[in-house]
């Protein structure tokens, strides 16, 4: 006996009603990718979730002992190791986010050449679950804002709007890396230097008033800049002054790059498989 209802799975090419209805449709295996990737990242390990704590903690330690000395044992009102490892959690979010999001294709190849549902959610699956890396290793952050007494005031309900932007713009960089990754593998190589450069070009170990006033804008065209220095105006009130005219640039071009990636990897999703 059959119902006479049907329903046709089929690929969308561009951000639009029809393709935000198909992510919604297939809402329960993105979470089951969720989980998947963190059980998986944990899983044989002896300490588990603690190697994500332990590697900010310990580039901390090695920012303090080698630049604590050329910025100033504070920066502002913060002691240089809080706002070090203010950065450092942040930009780990977005590191991780981007650099296991564009390779994210490759380890479900098996999969995606076996059944359909729409690729993006691989990529996405893997940024969203970054955040749970993120809240875990915010602990030892909070823990130093009660050792060294720092209040928090209300701006520290900005922090959700600068993580949403954080990671748009770290599904969009995942998404053009990953299109690219299914074609050529160099991408997987040249990821681990784009990160290192790419720190080095943001605010993490040291504040945005080293950089020279007439480089100030262009600096800004990084939207790390911007979302970090307001990841640190919403936590402390301190450390570094607030850009808006960076935030604001950040922002846009977080949502700028979000749609580019998706609407890119949209495009090329009908051959990603052939080429995995």
């Amino acid at each position: 006996m059959t119902t006479g209802l049907s329903y046709e799975v089929r690929p969308f090419s561009a951000v639009s009603r029809d393709f935000f209805k198909e992510i919604w449709f297939f809402r329960r295996l993105v979470w089951l990718f969720i989980w998947r990737d963190i059980v998986v990242r944990y899983k044989n390990t002896l300490i588990g979730a603690a190697w994500y704590i332990i590697q900010p903690l310990a580039m901390m330690v090695v920012f303090t002992l080698f630049f604590g000395g050329i910025f100033g044992r504070y920066i502002g009102d913060l002691p240089y190791s809080v706002f070090a490892y203010s950065g450092l959690l942040l930009w780990q979010l977005f590191s991780r986010s981007m650099a296991l999001g564009a390779t994210s294709l490759v380890l479900y190849a098996p999969m995606l050449s076996k059944i359909y549902f729409p690729r993006i959610i691989v990529p996405a699956s893997v940024v969203i679950g970054a955040l749970f890396d993120f809240f875990l290793t915010a602990l030892l952050l909070a823990a130093m804002l009660v050792y060294w007494r720092i209040p928090v005031g209300w701006a520290l309900l900005a922090v959700p709007l600068i993580l949403l932007f954080t990671q748009l713009f770290s599904m969009g960089c995942s998404c053009l890396l990953a299109a690219i990754d299914a074609r050529y593998r160099d991408i997987r190589h040249a990821i681990p230097l784009l990160v290192q450069v790419w720190m080095f070009c943001t605010p993490v170990m040291y504040p945005v008033s080293y950089v020279p006033e007439k480089w100030q804008l262009l600096y800004a065209i990084n939207p790390m800049v911007g979302l970090t220095q307001a990841f640190r105006w919403a936590i402390f009130q301190s450390g570094d002054a607030l850009q808006p005219v960076a935030l604001l640039l950040a922002a846009s071009l977080s949502v700028l790059v979000f749609i580019l990636g998706v609407v890119v990897f949209q495009k090329m999703q009908g051959t990603l498989v052939d080429t995995l």
